[in-house]
C-alpha cells in the first residue's frame, strides 16, 4: 500500500533523542580496553621525507605502537589510488599524516606524537591552480598515470598536475563560437571553502578474535569504507562490519574515506581495539 505524506507533518526519527539531548554520537562512546591514536602530520606542503625518528616517542609511558608509511607503502583511494594512508618517500600537502602513535590514554598518544622528529628536504610548492597548469610547474604526483583506477571514467594525465581530464562535447561548439556576434571572455576565481560540521571526523576499529573488522565511523558512506578495506587490505567483505551512528553534520564532507584505513592499520598493530 502506498502512503502519501505530502502536506502532512512527518516526525524525524531522531527528533526525540536530539530534543532530549540523549543522542549518542561516536565521540560520546567509550569501551574498556580502548586504545587511542594520534597522528603525526607534515609541517611542509611538499618535501622529501629524509627520516622519521621515533626514539623519544617510544619513551613516553603507555605507548603501544608507532606506525609509519613503511608499514603500508601503497596508494589507496575510492576513485583513483592516489594517496597513501601514511606518507612515504615524500609529503604532498601540509598536514598529511606521517605516523600514528597508539597509546593507552589519549594524552599519552598526543605527548608521544609531539616527540616524533621528522627530517625533510623541502621541494618546490604549487601555490595556485594557475601555477599547477603551467608546463614548468612542480609535479605533486610524478607517477599519476600509473595509479590504479578504481572506476573507469577517471583520466589522470601523466607528467602534469591534472588529476583527471574529462572532455564534454555537446553540439558543434566551434561553429557556434565562430558565428557569435558578441564574445565575452572573463576570468573568475573564488576563495577556498570547506565543509564545517561541528562534529569532527572520528573512527574506531576493532579486529576481534574471529577476524571480523568492526568499524564505527562518522561517515556518510559506510559501503565505501567496506569497498576500500576489501580492495586494498584484502579483507573479505563479509568480515567487514561498519556501524554509522548519527552524524553531527556532514554536508558531503564525510563521504570520503580518511581515518578508517589509518584506524585499521593502528588497530592491527596492537591486536585489535582502537579509537582515532
Amino acid at each position: 500500500m502506498m502512503h502519501m505524506n505530502v502536506g502532512k507533518t512527518v516526525l524525524r526519527i531522531d527528533a526525540v533523542e536530539k530534543a532530549a539531548g540523549t543522542v549518542q554520537y561516536l565521540g560520546d562512546s567509550s569501551f574498556p580496553g580502548l586504545l587511542h591514536a594520534k597522528l603525526v602530520t607534515s609541517t611542509h606542503a611538499h618535501a622529501k621525507i629524509i627520516s622519521i625518528d621515533t626514539d623519544e616517542a617510544w619513551k613516553v609511558p603507555g605507548v603501544r605502537a608507532i606506525i609509519t608509511g613503511e608499514l603500508f607503502p601503497f596508494h589507496i583511494g575510492p576513485i583513483l589510488a592516489d594517496r597513501p594512508p601514511l606518507a612515504f618517500e615524500k609529503v604532498r600537502y601540509h598536514g598529511e599524516p606521517l605516523a600514528i602513535v597508539v597509546a593507552d590514554q589519549e594524552f599519552q598518544a598526543k605527548q608521544a606524537a609531539f616527540k616524533v622528529k621528522v627530517e625533510y628536504e623541502p621541494l618546490p610548492v604549487v601555490n595556485s591552480v594557475q601555477q599547477a597548469f603551467q608546463k614548468n610547474s612542480p609535479l605533486v604526483h610524478e607517477n599519476s598515470g600509473q595509479y590504479q583506477k578504481i572506476i573507469s571514467n577517471v583520466y589522470p594525465v601523466q607528467g602534469t598536475n591534472i588529476g583527471s581530464h574529462i572532455k564534454i562535447r555537446k553540439g558543434d561548439f566551434i561553429s557556434a563560437w565562430e558565428n557569435c556576434e558578441v564574445k565575452i571572455s572573463k576570468h573568475f576565481s573564488f576563495n577556498i571553502s570547506d565543509h564545517a560540521a561541528i562534529e569532527t571526523r572520528s573512527a574506531r576499529v576493532e579486529i576481534n578474535p574471529a577476524g571480523k573488522v568492526i568499524v564505527h565511523s562518522t561517515t556518510q558512506s559506510p559501503y565505501t569504507i567496506k569497498k576500500v578495506l576489501n580492495q586494498f587490505f584484502n579483507i573479505e567483505v563479509g568480515n567487514i562490519i561498519v556501524h554509522a551512528p548519527l552524524v553531527g553534520g556532514a554536508f558531503g564532507g564525510k563521504g570520503t574515506v580518511q581515518l578508517e584505513p589509518l584506524a585499521y592499520l593502528a588497530s592491527k598493530s596492537v591486536g585489535g581495539n582502537l579509537s582515532n
